[in-house]
């Protein structure tokens, strides 16, 4: 679990951050950005008279990602003077469907959920409508009803970057590679996998196995499995957290020396990358602060009768051993690192 110094977040942070107050200006253009969905002050003032309450629907609160989406919409939201209903699926569909019911029954001003599976979430988003209530989604839309907007990180380019890093540290043709994930059914995840796809076949490396699962337990066996029965095992690319957690485990426990990219930087990746012996050689890190806020945001400007675009995309953050201190920072702000404990 991570530590805040504060959990109230600056109105500005550093580079990639929300950045400064819009001017109270009639709207020419959907917003598309975080920066874009940021409240000015005058905005600040009307949202806190109005009395709102948002739910906050999370598919689960097993990760730092999770738990830090989730501590930064409520941040923002008390600091906006927001009701905020916060929910945790534990990655059970029906269980989120409930809630989400339960939701639109109370009549709240708006939901942000990061669904469990965008297909079954459709009628429980159509009910919504119906009522008039907007919703806003990360990681893919629903296949039925409308959304006010999709946001999503930079799914693709980051597994990219983050896999792209671990082909040249390899540096060597025909290298074969390993996938670990998560079996969700969204874009996002299709997304991150076809990253990670394009920057083994860029570098001439071969796929030599994509398993997944939900457990981290299950993720470690699969991952001891995969290292056993490849004695050339190149590399390990992770798309999500606890597939990291399980690939550096493992690798650790086999005393062979094989490099592992991830998508997903959290509190034991960073430490990792802070004991200066690991296997990791680079992460693809989601400011899911950044996301958490502009949840909120993006809900309150649609409130105030913005038009969203369709996607919102935020921007990753690639974490080395050479910049992670810095990475940091930018990605957990206003927390303090787990090294400084």
């Amino acid at each position: 679990m991570l530590t805040g110094k504060t959990m109230r977040l600056p109105g500005a942070i550093a580079v990639l951050a929300l950045g400064a107050a819009m001017p109270a200006l009639a709207q020419e253009a959907c917003l598309g950005t975080a920066e874009d969905l940021h409240l000015s002050d005058e905005q600040t003032a009307e949202i806190g008279e109005r009395g709102l309450t948002f739910g906050f629907l999370t598919n689960n609160i097993s990760d730092d990602f999770s738990r830090t989406l989730v501590s930064g919409g409520e941040a923002h939201a008390e600091a906006l003077g927001i009701e905020l209903i916060v929910n945790n699926a534990d990655f059970d569909a029906n269980t989120q469907l409930s809630q989400f019911d339960a939701l639109v029954q109370r009549g709240v001003d708006g939901i942000f959920l990061t669904a469990v599976d965008a297909g079954s979430i459709g009628q429980a988003v159509r009910r919504a409508n119906r009522d008039d209530i907007p919703v806003f989604i990360v990681g893919g839309a629903p296949s039925r009803g409308e959304v006010v907007s999709v946001m999503n990180a930079a799914s693709y380019q980051g597994s990219f970057d983050a896999t792209a890093a671990l082909m040249e540290h390899i540096g060597e043709e025909n290298a074969q590679i390993a996938i670990l994930g998560i079996p969700f059914a969204l874009q996002t995840i299709r997304d991150r996998e076809m990253g990670v796809l394009s920057a083994v076949g860029a570098a001439g490396g071969q796929m030599i196995s994509m398993q997944s699962d939900f457990s981290q337990d299950r993720l470690l066996e699969l991952a001891q499995n995969v290292i056993q029965a490849n004695p050339d095992l190149a590399g390990i690319v992770a798309t999500w957290s606890l597939a990291v957690n399980a690939a550096t485990e493992a690798v650790r426990q086999s005393g062979r020396d094989i490099p592992i990219a991830g998508y997903d930087a959290e509190v034991p990746g960073y430490m990792e990358l802070h004991s200066g012996d690991t296997n990791i050689i680079a992460l693809s890190g989601q400011q899911a602060a950044l996301q958490g806020r502009a949840a909120i945001d993006g809900l309150a400007q649609v409130v105030l009768g913005a038009t969203l675009c369709d996607e919102i995309i935020t921007p990753n953050l690639l974490v080395t051993a050479d910049n992670y201190a810095e990475m940091w920072e930018i990605q957990y702000p206003g927390v303090t690192p787990p090294w400084e404990d």
